[in-house]
């Protein structure tokens, strides 16, 4: 999985019910009257052990307070993940304030992916939402509508207590979570199982089985938004309806999270891998020099999810055979017809634009763009010239950044795949030239250690250029690009669009099958 994937979608999941516990209540109500609100001050507090692939990787806390007529809540999770030989940390910070009655007032969160923290607050007014998200001073604001019905940690506690742990009860909340998708609600269904006996690293405890389902649609106005996306965790409550182990699966991926005392949640641990083992073994070669690779993709008949819509671009062309299998052909781009055209081709505003990830206003983006391309140049010069730049400018290449914008990418000239990607993305539209992301697959070098051929997740960019997006891989030093490269989703890298790559890549992760059909 992307690197700009793996940590926010799985906390995104998990912290709702991971948030201070819901005190038991027996009045079945979700209006709060004044005989039900909490005294001032703290209202619960939480400590909780972080462990990936069952290793104690990290610590979560979290606090909820009334602050006047307000509740606030706060939560912070430390982890560290493997990728290689190489560590990571990942902070994300969160502050929720509510009204006494549950409605959503506004929100801030810290995350940090790469070196520099970014910052992103939240304010609602009515029916509208602004965001401002920040990174090394630069700002930047969007509006979108607002759903009334979103509830945050103290709406969803009274969402709780109004319906109980009654086994077979269900009932549905709306959260949100702006890394995953900014402009609009994300549904949850919680459905009580009933008790079952847990262990509780090392004690065994009879708790409340909690479901909590994420309806994951396409963001508004796009044709996934009808489609049907769920992921699911396991929550275990106590009598008193407190949160004590959370669980989610997300393919090869596991993280649980159990409640604990702040020593043993703050103790060392070690790292989990997450790298390595989302690599995906293929049957059959690819010859060195293949122009054209044909590619039988299949899921296993588990009754889960199916497989999605490839894209397809000027390099692939994807056919369904069934829900759970598909061909995909790929072949190198024509460079030399391409070479003809002088033109860009039809305006494309929406890949020109800057945005928190891609900041071409940004002077040091600006000034990297002049030196990387002459504006006299055919545009496939200019994408060869950008692509090479991008590859020797990124001097130090590794995966010890989690995903770090272009501003920052442009300062620190560290990262690996995605660092890549999004600099020469921002870079093209800098210097005029349409530019966007691909989430996929690629074959694994083998420096990696691998035995036989193994394909990686990985993130490259395309530009835009006679009518057709052209792919550019800068962390492969390919302007020519391999057709090993299996694109799965296109990132818009604007403020909207992670969720629909969220979509298409949750239902291959762990579960994907690659045969090679044809190499030529």
């Amino acid at each position: 999985m992307p690197s700009h994937l793996r940590p926010r979608l799985i906390l995104a999941a998990c912290l709702p019910l991971c948030l201070p516990g819901m005190a038991r209540a027996a009045e079945p109500t979700v209006t709060t009257r004044p005989a039900d609100l909490p005294a001032e001050g703290v209202i619960d507090e939480g400590w909780f052990i972080v462990q990936m692939q069952g290793q104690h990787c990290g610590h979560m806390h979290s606090v909820m307070r009334r602050a006047g007529d307000e509740i606030r809540t706060e939560s912070s999770m430390a982890i560290e993940v493997s990728r290689a030989d190489t560590k990571l940390k990942i902070g994300i910070q969160q502050e929720y304030r509510e009204t006494l009655a549950g409605d959503a007032v506004s929100f801030r969160q810290v995350q940090t992916l790469g070196e520099m923290p970014s910052t992103v607050t939240g304010t609602i007014k009515g029916d509208r939402l602004t965001i401002v998200e920040e990174q090394a001073g630069a700002k930047h604001k969007k509006e979108y509508p607002w759903d009334a019905g979103v509830r945050f940690a103290w709406g969803q506690l009274l969402e709780h207590r109004h319906h109980g742990l009654e086994p077979g009860t269900t009932f549905t909340v709306k959260t949100y979570e702006p890394s995953v998708r900014p402009d609009g609600a994300i549904e949850t269904v919680i459905k009580v199982i009933g008790k079952a006996e847990v262990d509780v690293l090392g004690t065994k405890r009879r708790l409340h089985h909690v479901t909590a389902t994420m309806k994951l649609g396409g963001a508004t106005g796009t044709a996934a938004a009808a489609l049907p996306m769920e992921l699911v965790s396991d929550n275990w409550l106590d009598d008193e309806a407190e949160p004590v182990v959370t669980t989610m699966d997300v393919g090869p991926i596991k993280m649980t999270l159990y409640k604990s005392t702040r020593e043993k949640a703050m103790a060392t641990g070690a790292p989990a891998e997450m790298f390595l083992q989302t690599f995906v073994k293929a049957k059959g070669t690819v010859a060195a020099d293949a122009q054209r690779v044909k590619y039988r993709l299949r899921l296993p008949s588990d009754g889960r999810m199916n497989m999605p819509d490839l894209p397809n671009t000027d390099m692939q062309t994807f056919k369904r055979i069934s829900d759970r299998e598909a061909t995909l052909e790929v072949k190198r781009t024509d460079w030399e017809a391409l070479k003809a055209s002088k033109e860009i081709g039809a305006a494309q505003p929406e890949y020109l634009r800057a945005s928190a990830m891609v900041d071409i206003n940004d002077r040091r983006i600006k000034r990297l763009a002049r030196r990387a391309v002459d504006a006299s140049d055919r545009p496939t010069d200019q994408a060869d010239a950008l692509r090479k730049f991008v590859t020797g400018y990124i001097n130090e290449k590794g995966l010890g950044v989690g995903f770090a914008t272009a501003t920052e990418v442009a300062r620190n000239r560290r990262g690996d795949c995605t660092e890549h990607g999004v600099l020469l993305a921002a870079l093209a539209r800098a210097a005029g030239i349409p530019a966007r992301g691909v989430s996929g697959l690629i074959d694994i070098p083998a420096s990696f250690g691998v035995k036989g051929l193994h394909f990686g997740y990985h993130m490259w960019t395309q530009v835009y250029i006679n009518g057709k997006w052209v792919d550019l891989d800068a962390a492969m030093r390919q302007t020519d690009c391999a057709p090993t490269h299996i694109a799965i989703s296109i990132l818009p890298l604007n403020d909207e669009g992670l969720i629909d790559s969220v979509r298409a890549l949750l239902p291959l992760m762990g579960r994907l099958e690659i045969e090679i059909l044809e190499s030529e």
